[in-house]
């Protein structure tokens, strides 16, 4: 029978997993991901509409995040990741269906794109098993589960808080937001550019 001890080191382990393993992976995943949009050049082929579905997929993951990081883990914090991640996995298939159809989406990108679709899920489970009551009482109608939003008593350490912050910041967000920079600038560009063209034009 497993005493205490052992219920604590495979704790630790499934924190280790979580915070060492799984979140720079699908952050470094992220950065790779941004760098094949760049090579094949995003801004004038799929442009900002696969941009903006970047975004979008980078606040389903974000936002649910956060509410990990600064919030109880109960039944409403559960349900806003299993929430995000779904919605995550679901934009992932609009974004490769859309931009399948103007550029080209290499091998390279593909295997990227399996990390970044798997790792949400994989993330969501160690965190259903790390709080695996909350889970019980969410399918168990003889348990009240709380549904309320609570400050995450006692919080995590303050250098854990800046370097996921500051990771996913520099990784993902910061990426995500001058490639739709860049992708918005170009389609202006081409559009004043075509505007100008025609008012050029003179009528016989």
């Amino acid at each position: 029978m497993s005493g205490p001890a052992d219920m604590l080191s495979m704790d630790m382990l499934l924190w280790g997993l979580l915070g060492y393993v799984v979140l720079p992976l699908w952050l470094l995943s992220g950065a790779a991901d941004y760098l094949c949009h760049a090579r094949t050049d995003i801004a004038h082929t799929s442009g900002t509409r696969e941009s903006a579905l970047h975004l979008l997929q980078t606040a389903e993951i974000g936002l649910p995040l956060l509410a990990f990081l600064f919030l109880s883990t109960n039944a409403l914090t559960l349900a806003l990741m299993a929430a995000g991640v779904v919605a995550h996995t679901a934009t992932s298939w609009r974004d490769v269906a859309f931009a399948a159809r103007l550029r080209h989406i290499s091998p390279g990108e593909q295997y990227v794109h399996s990390f970044l679709n798997v790792l949400p899920w994989i993330a969501l489970a160690l965190v259903a098993i790390l709080h695996w009551p909350v889970v019980v009482a969410i399918f168990d109608p003889a348990i009240a589960s709380d549904w309320k939003p609570h400050w995450r008593q006692p919080a995590f350490n303050g250098g854990i808080l800046f370097a996921v912050l500051a990771a996913s910041l520099l990784l993902g967000a910061l990426p995500g937001a001058l490639e739709f920079i860049h992708a918005f600038a170009v389609a202006r560009r081409d559009h004043t550019s075509s505007s100008s063209d025609k008012s050029s034009v003179k009528l016989p």
